[in-house]
Order: C-alpha cells, then structure tokens, then sequence
C-alpha cells in the first residue's frame, strides 16, 4: 500500500510554511476589507459572554462557569468542513476522539477511553443517547442536521451532580436551534471520495402568532475503509448509509412561558467485517461480511413557566426507542424518561436549583451464540433527585456552590453523588475556580449478566475450547473523587487563556479475573482496579486581526491504575492507560481571504497509544497506533447571497493512518485522506 511518509520535523516546517504564506497572501487581499463572519466579529470578552446551560442546568455565562467548560459553536462547526458530531468533539481539548472504521468512534474526555466508552454521559437536548446494553454511545446513529445545532458544550470532569450517574469523566450536550432561529430554507448537496454522498433539506416557517417549527431530512453514504497493513483485498468493508428526518416547534404561551415539541425518526444500513466470528460448529472461526440495520425514534417535550420574577419551574419528558440488528446480538430499548426542574432565587445570594427524575426502560435481546443477555428481555427504573445552591460569598467576586444529586437503580441501589465548587473573580478579565466532586458509573446490563465468546482454541484432538467474557451479578459501580483547578485570563479583546488542571482518584475500576485461576475457563468481569488520572487541559485563543484568529488546543494525561485482581488475566491496568495518547495538540486558523472566500486550517497532533487492545479481545497487539499528525483545510466562496460552495481535504498529509483498534471482532482499519465539495443554498 502506497503512503506518504511524513515525520514530525517535516510536518511542522509544512505547517509554519503554510501558516506563511496563507498569512501574507491574505494581507495583500483584505485590508480593506471587511468580515461579514460571526466568529471572527465576536471579540474574546463577547466569546466569554455566550450563555451555556449544561454546568448547573440553567442560563449562565461561560466565565461564570466553575467547571471545565469547551463550546463549540455554529460556526466552529461550519468552518471546520465536519461531516458528524464526533469530527467536531475533536476541537475540544481534553476530549479522545479515535475513529475505529468508517462508522465507529471511541470517543471518552479524561481518559478509560475504548469502543464501548461509557464513562462520558452525552445527550442532545438533554435527551441521553447511551445504550443500556453497554452504557455508552453508538455514534453512528447520532447523525443530527449539522446546520441545525447551535453549540455543544462539553464539560470535562464529573458533571453527575447535576445530570447524574455515568456523567462520570464528562458530559457532551448537544443542543439544537430553536426553531425561531431557522425560518426559511435550507438545502445542500456533496460529494467525495470517502463522503461519497451528503444530502440535506430543511424549511422552517411561522406558525400563528406565537410559535415557530422547522422539519429537516438528511442522507449521507460513506464509502468503505482500508484494512491495516493486509495483503490482497484491503477493504475494510464498512461502508454505511444513513437518512434521518425530524421537526421541531417552539412556542410561547401565556406571557412569559414556552414550550418546546421536537422528535427524530433515522435508519441506518451498515457493513462490517467480523474478523474472526466465532461459530459453534467447525471451522469454529471464520470471516463474515454482515450488512446490518440500525433504526430508532424519539420524541421531546418540554415545558418552562415562569411563577415569578425570581422562580420558574421546568418538566420535560422524552420516549426513545432503538433498534440494532447486528448477527452478534440484536438489541430493542424502549426509553421513557420524566424530569422535573425548579430554580429559585433567595434574595440577593442563594440562587437555587432542585429536580426529580424518573427514567423506565425496557429491553429485548436477540442473542447470538458469540453474544447473549441474561435474561433475554428486562425492565429497569431508575429515580432521582438533586439540590444544588450558588452561594455568593462576596459581592461580584466569590461564589460557592453546593449540590448532590441521588439516585436509585436497579443495579446497585441507592448513590450519591455531591460536588462543591467555588469561583473567584479575580477582576473583570480573571476568573479561578476550583471543585471536589463524587460520580459513579453504575454497571450495564451486559457487565451484570451477559456474556460474550472472545475466542476459541482448537486442540490437537480438534475439540474447541471456547473462551467467554461474563458479567458478573455482584459488578458495583465505578467510583470517581474529582478534584479540579480552573483559571481564565482574558487580557484584551483579542487574547485568551482558558487552563484546567485535574487529579482524579479512581477506586472499582471495571477490570477481569480468569475463572478459578484457569486462563481456559474464561474471563469474568469484576471491580478490582484502582489508581489515579491526572491531566492538564489548555486552550488559547487569538484573534490576530478582524480576518485572521488563531485558536490552539494541548491536553496531557498521565496514568497510576493499579489491578489488584489476584489471578489477572494479563496487565489489565498497563492495557487501560496504553489506550489513551498521552499529549494531544490542535492548531485551527480561520482566515477571511475577502469578503465572499473564507480558509479554514486545522493541524492536530495525537500521540501513540502504548496499547491497541484490551484484555480478552480478539486482536492482540501492542503498541500498533503510532503518534500521527493530520491536517484538515478546506476553502469556501459565497458565490451569492445564501449560496456557498466549499471544498474540503481531510487527512492530507497522509495517505491513510491508524487511530485505533476495536476490541472485539472488526479488525485494525486505517482512516484514509479524503475531498469532498459541497454546495449550500439558503432561501
């Protein structure tokens, strides 16, 4: 396989030799011109400004956060040239983005990072999209109208007071336009050499005097991949398609109140390559190409009435249902899910908020012989509360805030999960805040009572040993102490710094344990792993001038996991901190050439994962993800009032590279370079 070899010597002079001439080209075009664009219209001290909502679940300014908070805006979205969400989470520092195949990600903030992540709670507007077969998140499926999303916000470190179990390294919100904010229509169309197809449509228009909708429709098929370092056919095999569509109505009712009604219905065709798949009969183990479905809807309401100039009350209730028709296991979860918020001012210093909660879901398994749920169909609650108080100590300049949310679980019971933060204004350009935080991650349902074949042993008298991972009855919860250091500094107009330092002491750590000793009876799930995280998140923004802002991004992460399992079935600890980069770095620039043509550049560095696999998976290799760098640009020219035309490389600098390997049966798949060009027309 033919590839461009680039070291880092060499990457860095292309990218200091690009960043000049792109910025003295564009010196000679504009200086007398001037930007149209949002972004780079926005000064840092209005940045700081934007109004966020995931940190304590009600308005407030991003300075006035006492988490470490990352938005990615609108814009950062379009000008980036992103086709899905997690293309876009790669902007935020602290976050692990690594594409597995064309529709996997293994995506965590802060570490414990693998295929079936779950310790980062992800939602759109505020609708969770985790799996309760695994507690994590299929990407694939979270392909929302990328026109349609105002921000996401992304809080690295616990954010379970507030939003609850599994909100344990970090919580991504993905929230969406209101209605009112997309009148009018919308259509693009595009097309690549990988992003083979991307269509979209949406129209919003007025409805009465007091309410707004839009419905929209997307598609996009994605071509395959290339397998890693394979003789022959090097197709990976796991080309995809997906078309969605949705509405959405916002309204007002009676003064002050609003009301929100929004739903989505998608279906998935998806290829992969099982590689091996386990059979129980001879040959035992073989090769299979399986094109899958994925299928789900949801439906959203939510309500918000303000009682009094200093109290208001909200209760939103959402249904979600999926359906995933792989060969290794079919899984139907019918959510249901009910919350009650209330916000209360006392005075001049205690702003307070409380809720209650109820979740019921039910779930069907369609077991395989490589993978089965015990019992094959189940219902769980899940109940909750929480109470959190902002206590302003001194007048504009000391805030403490105190809060924890409980919860009940089918699983383990009764968890509590508190938090203290304080923010200290050290002037109107600096802000310090630090926090102590309790979360958990209760267990799944397939770390309970599912089991799973990894491999099989055939022995010379050809009978086969099968090797099984099982959940375990007694698996508890993970348990996270957090202890965070936030300092924001923004001197000037045109200049920030937003750093974040964290320790994080682990104890229940999900690890396995050989069966009786015996690395021939299997492996079985336990929480014998405990240890320390810590790790430094830095984010500097600069805007040059009213064409030209720089923003760069550096997180570092170091491990101290300890398995205490007494008969491990291998450095089960060793394997957890290897599947994390150590150092992280990201460079964009966004450039206004003139008035209609805009550049866009994105440089990102990811250091080399020390392990590939986890213990118990198929593919057992060390150390085969080496550091990479890649560079995203692309170009787009307003040819008119509300019609653009973007061209975008993705992966330039190499022909293809390895991010990560799955743990279970797809095999190593490299992510290719790729051009697509896209035509957006607004009217």
């Amino acid at each position: 396989m033919f590839k461009i070899k680039c070291n880092r010597l060499k990457c860095l002079s292309l990218f200091s030799v690009s960043i000049s001439v792109l910025t003295a080209s564009t010196t000679l075009s504009i200086a007398s011109t001037t930007s149209t664009n949002e972004y780079l219209d926005m000064d840092i001290a209005q940045l700081m400004q934007i109004t966020i909502t995931s940190v304590a679940k009600k308005p407030q300014n991003l300075s006035d956060a006492a988490a470490a908070v990352f938005v990615i805006t609108q814009d950062d979205i379009h000008r980036s040239g992103v086709t899905s969400i997690p293309e876009a989470l790669r902007m935020a520092p602290g976050v692990q983005v690594a594409r597995i195949d064309a529709n996997k990600w293994a995506i965590t903030a802060r570490g414990l990072n693998g295929n079936f992540a779950n310790e980062l709670l992800v939602m759109i507007d505020g609708r969770t999209v985790y799996s309760p077969t695994f507690s994590g998140v299929y990407w694939d499926v979270q392909n929302t109208l990328l026109d349609d999303v105002d921000r996401i916000e992304v809080i690295r470190g616990p954010g379970a007071t507030v939003w609850g179990a599994n909100a344990m390294n970090g919580v991504v919100n993905i929230i969406t336009k209101k209605a009112g904010d997309t009148q009018g229509g919308l259509a693009y169309i595009g097309a690549g050499d990988v992003e083979q197809l991307m269509g979209g449509l949406r129209y919003g228009a007025e409805i009465g005097d007091s309410a707004h909708g839009r419905v929209y429709l997307t598609y996009n098929k994605t071509d395959s991949f290339v397998l890693y370092h394979h003789s022959g056919d090097d197709d990976a095999k796991d080309d995809w398609e997906s078309l969605r569509a949705g509405f959405r109505l916002d309204g007002e009712a009676l003064g002050s109140n609003s009301w929100t009604l929004q739903g989505d219905l998608y279906s998935n065709k998806e290829n992969q390559l099982l590689s091996p798949y386990v059979l129980p009969v001879p040959p035992y183990k073989t090769v299979l190409d399986e094109q899958y479905d994925s299928s789900g809807g949801n439906i959203l309401g939510r309500w918000q009435q303000e009682l009094s100039p200093t109290s208001l009350y909200s209760i939103q209730a959402y249904y979600d249902y999926t359906n995933r028709d792989e060969v290794l296991l079919e899984q139907t979860h019918s959510t249901f899910d009910l919350d009650l918020n209330y916000q209360l001012l006392v005075g001049e210093r205690n702003d307070l908020s409380m809720g209650v909660g109820y979740r019921f879901v039910d779930s069907t398994f369609g077991n395989s012989f490589q993978i089965s749920g015990d019992p094959d169909k189940r219902s769980d609650n899940l109940y909750s509360a929480f109470f959190q108080d902002e206590i302003l100590l001194f007048t504009d300049t000391l805030w403490l805030t105190l809060g924890s949310k409980w919860e009940h679980n089918d699983f383990t019971g009764h968890e509590v999960q508190p938090n203290a933060r304080l923010l200290w204004k050290a002037g109107e350009t600096q802000t310090v805040w630090t926090a102590v935080s309790r979360a958990v991650r209760t267990p799944s349902q397939f770390e309970r009572t599912g089991q799973a074949v990894s491999r099989v042993i055939v022995t010379p008298s050809s009978v086969p040993l099968f090797i099984t991972l099982s959940g375990n009855e007694d698996f508890e919860s993970e348990e996270l102490i957090a202890y965070e250091l936030g300092y924001r500094w923004f001197p000037e107009s045109s200049f920030s710094i937003d750093a974040a330092v964290y320790y994080n002491d682990y104890d229940k750590l999900q690890t396995s344990r050989y069966v009786n000793g015996n690395p021939l009876m299997g492996l079985v799930l336990n929480n014998e792993m405990h240890g320390s995280i810590r790790g430094l998140e830095l984010v500097l923004d600069w805007t040059l001038s009213r064409w030209l802002k720089f923003e760069f991004g550096y997180t570092y992460i170091d491990f101290d996991l300890t398995d205490d399992t007494a008969a491990s079935s291998s450095d089960y600890a060793k394997t957890v901190a290897g599947l994390s980069p150590e150092h992280q770095l990201s460079l964009r620039s966004a450039i206004d050439i003139s008035k209609d043509i805009q550049a866009n550049i994105w440089f990102r560095y990811v250091d080399k994962l020390e392990e590939s696999t986890k213990p118990g998976s198929v593919v057992q290799v060390d150390g085969l993800v080496v550091d990479y760098l890649t560079l995203d640009a692309n170009v787009s020219w307003n040819i008119r009032k509300g019609l653009e035309l973007m061209l975008v490389g993705q992966n330039l600098l190499d022909s293809s590279h390895l991010e990560y390997v799955s743990e279970f049966s797809t095999p190593p798949t490299e992510i290719p370079r790729s051009i697509y060009c896209k035509l957006t027309y607004q009217f």
